[in-house]
């Protein structure tokens, strides 16, 4: 690799790790951090790593079997934030890293620093919840930390099938049976995915006489590791006390599986725009070219960009537009239905607050779509010719590549659909899934026909565009509500302390104001009127009760 594109590569990675650095240190400890910050089920502070030892372990019978997680957390919050800030950077970082690999099939950079970029914006855009599973230390530590060893775990078995990886040695034995406890003692449903993969390919290789001994290696620390988190006798505690219909259990792969795959959006857009440029060198190979037609220029092409500018003027402004649309759905919808209950009301003030931040979002991912099928020639006309000369199976058949990211996308779902034996599937637990289907994308772009197509059409150049827009403003927007958080949460903190000082047992705050849990998740963080959130709170300062004054 040339030095120009080493520097290039430390550039991204160092961008993306300076990024979640400043995310997470204006993060504060909130919500279930504070039970995790002392020894589990007590109120004693963790002020040794024996304690950290002691609260692992009372978690692991009295709560869960993510033994590996849980122990990571406790360890963080005892050496101070500003180190946990640091690791939680860096995990993100490696994930980058690991979809990267996942998609080249190769453990180097020989795929420059563009492919990378664009798995650490498509990391930032897609995963559901992001403040609540990549930046809140709760629960990043059950899913970025999760997903890290399990991606690390499953690499060798990936590039041995690609054969690019022929290593085999006692040290990497060990490695893989040490690294294969981890993965299997992580998060439930990707804990099973990496014992079926590691043992299915490990099986693979045996019936070809090409089996490695780190291969079953691995496969004997991963079932270790999830016998290790699943007969967990907290599990079965948490089991008892949870609803177990198995409809609920169906209807929850719905949801999950839906809002997942909006999360999804611009990397689907991406894939198919990718998709349209392998159909097309199945129809070169025909002697079919596309056919010139002339782009629309009506008036209904400035339809598009003209709501974005209304809503973009709207979401720096007063939020006229939400505001007319909640007032408007108010009065014709919920009250004629008499849904107009507290409860009701407040949840559908707070969708609406987030209501614009998500539209811009959409539209701007909607108008450069439209933008680069202008570039590629995708008219109508041209995609009914692709779609009636280059049939899906052509494109599987001439592209490795292409059979490859189907095969992980299929994985994707198989990690979604495992979440079907727990009583809630909650969408931030489809992040590894996010996570496989991101490598599988970023799969497509590694195709050579893609790339070039991409040059010869510009389209390189729009998506880098789109991808600045949509990131910048998603990026902006979390930095200043975070800030906000920052601020607001250090001023309570000192509140409480001093109240604690004092010998009161219950402190009252003013609300927030802003519902700082926005559309689209960047930041996670939830008012002392939760139950949840003042628990772990009162324990830690002392306190009896938080009330909240929202006069």
């Amino acid at each position: 690799m040339k030095i120009e594109n080493k520097g290039k590569i430390l550039l991204v990675l160092a961008g993306i790790f300076l990024l979640m650095f400043f995310l997470n240190a204006l993060m504060p400890i909130h919500r279930d951090d504070y039970d995790y910050s002392m020894i589990w089920m007590t109120t004693e502070h963790l002020g040794s790593l024996q304690d950290v030892f002691t609260s692992a372990h009372r978690h692991y019978f009295l709560h869960g079997g993510r033994m590996m997680t849980v122990f990571g957390l406790d360890l963080f919050l005892y050496l101070g934030k500003r180190w946990f800030d640091i690791a939680n950077a860096l995990f993100f970082t490696a994930l980058v890293v690991l979809i990267y690999f996942h998609a080249c099939r190769r453990a180097s950079f020989e795929n420059g620093a563009g492919l990378l970029a664009v798995a650490g914006v498509l990391s930032w855009l897609s995963f559901p919840h992001f403040g609540e599973v990549a930046i809140w230390k709760s629960g990043s530590t059950v899913y970025l930390w999760s997903a890290v060893p399990v991606l690390l775990f499953l690499l060798p078995y990936n590039l041995s099938l690609a054969e690019s990886m022929k290593k085999s040695s006692v040290l990497l034995a060990v490695g893989m049976f040490l690294l294969g406890i981890v993965a299997g003692w992580s998060v439930e449903n990707f804990a099973v995915t990496a014992v079926i993969v590691s043992a299915g390919c490990t099986f693979y290789f045996f019936r070809r006489g090409e089996m490695k001994p780190w291969m079953a290696a691995g496969v004997l620390g991963a079932v270790l590791g999830f016998l290790g988190l699943l007969l967990a006798p907290g599990n079965f505690v948490r089991y008892d006390q949870q609803d177990h219909g198995i409809l609920r259990h169906f209807s929850n792969q719905l949801a999950g599986n839906g809002e997942m795959i909006l999360y999804l959006l611009p990397a689907i857009l991406l894939a198919l725009i990718a998709w349209r440029f392998l159909q097309r060198e199945v129809l070169r190979g025909k002697g079919i070219s596309f056919v010139a037609e002339l782009p629309r220029r009506g008036w209904k092409r400035f339809l598009l960009p003209g709501f974005t500018v209304l809503i973009l003027v709207s979401y720096f402004t007063n939020s006229f537009v939400a505001r007319a649309i909640h007032d408007t759905l108010l009065a014709a919808v919920l009250t004629p239905l008499h849904y107009t209950d507290g409860k009701t009301l407040l949840h559908w003030s707070n969708l609406m607050k987030g209501f614009e931040e998500v539209a811009v979002y959409w539209l701007m991912v909607f108008l450069f779509y439209g933008r680069v099928k202008e570039k590629c020639g995708l008219t109508p006309l041209n995609i009914r010719l692709l779609k009636e000369n280059a049939k899906p199976s052509e494109v599987l058949q001439r592209f490795p590549a292409v059979r490859y990211s189907a095969a992980v996308v299929l994985l994707a779902f198989f990690n979604n659909f495992v979440m079907i034996a727990a009583p809630t599937f909650p969408v931030r637990a489809t992040f590894g899934s996010v996570a496989l289907i991101l490598a599988a994308i970023c799969a497509l772009l590694v195709i050579p026909e893609v790339q070039q197509g991409m040059k010869k059409t510009e389209t390189g150049r729009m998506l880098r565009n789109g991808a600045a827009v949509l990131g910048i403003f998603t990026f902006a927007a979390a930095s200043v509500i975070m800030y906000k958080v920052y601020q607001a949460d250090a001023l309570r903190v000192q509140w409480a302390k001093e109240a604690a000082a004092a010998g009161q047992e219950v402190v009252t705050f003013p609300a927030y104001g802003d519902d700082f849990n926005r559309a689209l998740r960047h930041v996670y963080y939830e008012d002392y009127d939760n139950k949840l959130t003042k628990d772990g709170f009162c324990k830690y300062y002392g306190l009896k009760d938080v009330l909240v004054d929202k006069k």
